[in-house]
């Protein structure tokens, strides 16, 4: 009996706690930055089973690991939920007005932590060692990369790290990939446009702000169809903007952020260049000023080509070519697994979720998402099977 096919055989003996783990998950979510009782909740559950959490420093995140031998297997789980109100009346809906596990962040962590507890028992028959990295605020700052400067990837150092992530486009029992860049960076902003405020009744003794912040938009608006080519992706959203004080004051200042997308290293720092160059210009041709403010994104997230190709080509074996797709083209989503990306030999894919008898607006992000759980037992198997093939391969 294959190595994988002998932990498939555990699969089922986890299955109802990891349901009622992710049902608590997502009963009681919280904000990135804020995942304490999430964290104690799960740190408990690994110490009755006998693994020994390892915590960052500043106690927001931690990793847990089972097994022995040279080889390590990581496995990203993320703990943080969203500022969004939960609107599915389940019996397990959140708790908490305005919080909302609408991600998926719940059914990932789940999975990573039943796996753990399937191998637990077998750990002395495991071909190489499992670690799981369950990291915070992976929806703002970027948790992965506190992790991996904490030292999350060493002692002894982590050969691959898996990463998977619920898709509702895709039926429960699918998978998706795609080797080398999967996922778009990401750069957010600060953007502030200032003119001179005065009294509506004399416009020509100010610079309106909100007129030149206009100008702004639209102009940034042509970036990517006339400051780049067709051929690459560029994507610039102004989310928030914010001026003026009353209705009868020439604004003197207005806020915006918004965030960049971009496909190649490169075409990010150009993209960064020529949002600053024509927001300047564009509030200059009002009187304006504008003055632009980067704050640290993600970088793309690049799959290791021959290792993604070659495991989902056992993955296919498995699973049925037909339940595994590989992807037309990147998404221009990001997502900070790709810090390990640049870390360790890696592959993150998508397990679909969408199951038979859902509510409308299954889409990640909703108020209205519903995951099938039985995603779970597609997680599992690929992480077994992911197991076996680090077994056979050399990294």
């Amino acid at each position: 009996m294959s190595t994988a096919d002998r932990l498939m055989g555990f699969i089922d003996s986890v299955l109802t706690e990891i349901t009622a783990i992710r049902r608590h998950v997502h009963r009681y979510p919280e904000l990135s930055g804020e995942e304490r009782e999430t964290t104690a909740y799960i740190c408990g559950i690994l110490e009755k089973h006998g693994i020994v959490p390892r915590m960052l420093p500043d106690n927001s995140g931690f990793t847990a690991e089972v097994g022995s031998g040279e080889k390590v297997l990581g496995i990203r789980a993320e703990l943080d939920a969203m500022p969004i109100t939960e609107e599915t009346g389940l019996p397990y809906a959140s708790v908490h007005p305005g919080i909302m596990h609408a991600c998926g962040h719940d059914i990932h962590l789940a999975a990573a932590v039943g796996f753990l507890l399937m191998l637990k028992p077998l750990e002395d028959t495991l071909p190489c060692r499992v670690r799981i990295f369950c990291q915070p605020a992976e929806e703002t700052t970027g948790g992965a990369e506190k992790m991996i400067r904490y030292g999350c990837l060493e002692n002894p150092v982590c050969d691959t790290v898996l990463g998977f992530h619920i898709d509702p486009s895709l039926p429960a029992g699918k998978a998706a990939y795609l080797p080398g860049v999967m996922n778009a960076a990401v750069t957010d902003f600060d953007l502030v446009v200032r003119g001179r405020s005065c009294h509506g009744a004399h416009p020509e003794q100010g610079i309106d702000a909100i007129v030149a912040s206009a100008a702004v938009v639209s102009a940034l608006q042509t970036v990517s169809a006339r400051r780049f080519a067709p051929t690459t992706p560029v994507i610039v959203t102004v989310g928030t903007i914010c001026g003026g004080l009353a209705s009868n004051v020439v604004a003197g200042e207005v806020r915006m952020r918004g965030t960049l997308r971009a496909l190649d290293r490169q075409v990010m720092e150009n993209l960064r260049r020529v949002v600053r160059e024509t927001a300047e210009s564009a509030a200059a041709g009002c009187g304006a000023s504008a003055e632009v403010v980067y704050t640290t994104g993600y970088p793309v997230l690049e799959n290791n080509p021959a290792w993604t190709e070659a495991f989902f080509e056992k993955v296919g074996r498995h699973l049925g070519t037909d339940a595994v797709r590989k992807m037309d083209a990147p998404s221009l989503g990001a997502d900070d697994f790709a810090f390990f990306c640049e870390n360790a030999v890696s592959c993150y894919f998508n397990i679909g979720c969408l199951g038979t008898n859902d509510l409308p607006g299954q889409a990640l992000h909703s108020s209205l998402l519903v995951p099938d759980e039985n995603c779970m037992r597609t997680a599992l198997e690929i992480l077994c099977l992911a197991v076996e093939f680090v077994e056979e391969r050399d990294v």
